[in-house]
């Protein structure tokens, strides 16, 4: 009996650990699993923290991107178009790599509950940001190890001189250009380009000193010299770049002058139409809407000292107070009528759209965040977009320029505050 009470007991015994093991395992499923999925609610649960990696990828690509496209253009200068096609070949294929980002960045914003989904978005945007650094890294580094051979030296010193010696000749024009502007316009309607002419002047005679310290029979060391020049053949690239501001500043402002002219040729036209509307109007608020529409114009449409002073600043003016006249008449034109509109409009939209992408492009530099650089982006989609739609759509061309505009005002207030 007691030799089968042992066994009982043992039995039991034998049991009930059986049972605290299987308890104890199962417990440690359970707390493991709430963890799991404690740890993947909260991933889930956290788009700011999606969002500041997918923005900071982002970031780093599009500065990545930009300091590529300067470098590959740095490298035509100093060693011409065949030597930097690989190079140039490289940035294209970057691009590609980051309208996807800003593609998928777009995704994030608009769908910012989608947990898992931007999870794989972010984790692509940086593996094409990583992709982006190390492509245009090689191509940067090679260009480097280039640079710091010393048997290029000669070479590049007498490349070096007869660029600056072209660049004086050419700063002498755009001098003269920008002082033809300065007689016309504001001195703020010109931006940087107002004094790029004594920028340049500036760094071409620094580049000029450096060339005749690396020249031959210099005692410094040879690695110093390299540098030397490598600093010259940069002042001189942005010496180069300055003198071609002013052209595209005179360019700007042409456009701009020219759209203002057939936008007031339109103006008057529209005129016209809305006073003989405001006549026949169906009712005393119309009537009304339509009369405070053309005193806008009126007082846009001016030729006064504004519109010598920046035509940019009075082609924007005009345009709001043209849509004004356009929503008073709205629903007593016909479809013929909007689409005629809509085509003259648009040049003159077009043009601000452009010059405010420039603005929006200055003020967003190398630090704009993450939402500024998306906007500006938007920007140049919208513009893009609004040029295929002009023969086919002129309404909805119309539409995307404004959109372009309001996406670059955006990105400049977003990069500056």
């Amino acid at each position: 009996m007691e030799l089968v009470g042992g066994v009982v007991s043992a039995l039991v015994a034998g049991g009930v650990t059986l049972l605290v093991v299987v308890a104890a395992v199962l417990i440690g499923g359970i707390v493991i699993v709430a963890r799991r999925r404690g740890r993947s609610g909260r991933l889930l649960r956290a788009p700011d923290d999606i969002r500041r990696r997918a923005g900071s990828a982002l970031v780093r690509a599009d500065d990545r991107i930009g300091e590529g496209e300067a470098d590959v253009e740095f490298a035509i200068a100093q060693f011409g178009e065949r030597a930097a096609q690989d190079y140039r070949g490289a940035v294209r294929r970057a691009r590609a790599d980051r309208d996807e980002i800003f593609r998928l960045h777009r995704l994030i914003d608009d769908e910012p509950d989608a947990g898992l989904a931007n999870r794989e978005r972010t984790d692509r945007i940086v593996m094409l940001a990583d992709r982006i650094d190390r492509t245009l890294g090689e191509q940067a580094a090679a260009f480097r190890d280039r640079r710091s051979l010393e048997s290029t030296a000669p070479e590049r010193l007498e490349r070096l001189r007869t660029r600056v010696t072209e660049a004086r000749a050419r700063l002498t024009e755009a001098t003269r250009q920008r002082d033809a502007l300065l007689a016309q316009h504001a001195r703020t309607a010109l931006g940087a380009a107002a004094d790029a002419p004594e920028r340049a002047a500036r760094e071409l005679d620094r580049a000029e000193g450096l060339a005749a310290d690396a020249a031959p029979g210099s005692t410094a060391p040879a690695s110093s010299v390299m540098a030397t020049i490598s600093e010259a053949e940069r002042l001189l690239f942005s010496a180069e770049e300055a003198i071609e501001s002013v052209a595209a500043a005179t360019d700007r402002l042409d456009d701009a002058a020219e759209a203002l002219r057939r936008l007031r040729d339109d103006a008057r036209s529209a005129r016209t139409e809305a006073l003989e509307a405001a006549q026949t109007a169906p009712d005393g608020d119309t009537g009304v809407a339509i009369t405070e529409a053309v005193a806008q114009l009126d007082r846009a449409a001016g030729d006064g000292a504004a519109s010598a002073a920046d035509p940019l600043e009075q082609l924007a003016d005009l345009r709001e107070a043209m849509d004004a006249v356009e929503v008073s008449l709205a629903s007593s034109r016909t479809q013929a009528q909007r689409l005629a509109h809509a085509r003259e409009a648009y040049h003159a939209a077009r043009v601000q759209a452009e010059a405010q992408l420039l603005v929006a492009r200055d003020a967003v530099g190398s630090g704009g965040s993450a939402g500024a650089r998306a906007r500006l982006e938007d920007a140049v989609d919208e513009l893009r977009a609004s040029r295929t739609m002009l023969d086919t759509d002129p309404v909805g061309a119309l539409d995307a320029v404004r959109r372009a505009l309001t996406h670059a005002r955006d990105a400049e207030v977003l990069a500056r505050y």
